[in-house]
C-alpha cells in the first residue's frame, strides 16, 4: 500500500458501549471500546503496521476515537494528537439518550440535511448543524494538506461515521452523498484517499477499490 503521495486514510473508531446500547454519545460521556472494538483496533493497527509507514495520526477527543488511536500507536508507534474537529456532530438535547424520541430527532436533522437541504438546522441547544461541521472540518482538511502535499506522508485520522459521511463528499473528488448514503462506514473500516493534481480522490473505501 505504500506510495510515492500524500494519502490520507480515515478510519471510524472500533465498536463503542454507545453503538452497543444505541447511545448518541457525542460529547465527553464515558463510553468505551467493547472488547470487540479493541479486537477491531487491534486487527487494524497488525494489517496497517504491515502495509504502511505512518507519519501522523490525529484522532476525535471523544473516549471510544481515543481509545481506537492509543491501540494503532502501540502497533505503529506514532503518538496520536487530539484533534476536536474529527469530533462526531453534537445532537444538543438528545446527548446521552438511547429512547425513541431522541433517535427520531437525530434522523429528522439527517434528512433535512439531505432531503430539505436545510444546513443550517441542528438539535437545541448546543446541537451541531450541517455547516458547523462544515466549517471545522473543510478547512482542517485542506491545512493538513498544505502541511503535507510536498512529500510523501501516509496519515491517519480517526473520526466517527456520522461526521465521515456526511463531510467526505465536500473534500473527495469522487465521492457524493448519494455514495455515503448507500455506503455505510463499520467500524474500524478504513477508507484510503490520495493527493493527485492538488485534489483528494479516494482510492478504497473499506472494501470497495475506485479505478
Amino acid at each position: 500500500m505504500c506510495g510515492s503521495t500524500m494519502r490520507i486514510l480515515f478510519i471510524r473508531h472500533g465498536e463503542s458501549e454507545a453503538n452497543v446500547e444505541q447511545i448518541i454519545s457525542n460529547r465527553d460521556l464515558p463510553h468505551k471500546l467493547t472488547q470487540t472494538g479493541v479486537m477491531q483496533a487491534t486487527i487494524l493497527a497488525e494489517t496497517l503496521a504491515h502495509t504502511l509507514t505512518v507519519e501522523v495520526i490525529e484522532t476525535s477527543p471523544i473516549l471510544r476515537a481515543r481509545e481506537t488511536a492509543v491501540i494503532l500507536q502501540a502497533r505503529l508507534d506514532v503518538i496520536p494528537t487530539v484533534q476536536p474537529v474529527l469530533r462526531e456532530f453534537d445532537c444538543g438535547a438528545m446527548e446521552g439518550r438511547g429512547d425513541a424520541e431522541a433517535w427520531a430527532a437525530h434522523q429528522a436533522i439527517v434528512q433535512a440535511w439531505d432531503t430539505d437541504h436545510d444546513y443550517d438546522k441542528s438539535i437545541p441547544p448546543d446541537g451541531e448543524s450541517f455547516n458547523d461541521m462544515q466549517a471545522r472540518f473543510v478547512p482542517y482538511i485542506k491545512n493538513l494538506i498544505q502541511q503535507h502535499k510536498d512529500h510523501s506522508a501516509d496519515i491517519l485520522l480517526v473520526s466517527h461515521g456520522g461526521l465521515l459521511l456526511q463531510m467526505l463528499p465536500l473534500v473527495l473528488t469522487n465521492v457524493d452523498r448519494p455514495f455515503t448514503q448507500q455506503n455505510h462506514i463499520n467500524n474500524c473500516q478504513l477508507i484510503i484517499t490520495q493527493l493527485q493534481d492538488e485534489q483528494l480522490i479516494c482510492t478504497n473505501w473499506g472494501d470497495i477499490q475506485f479505478t
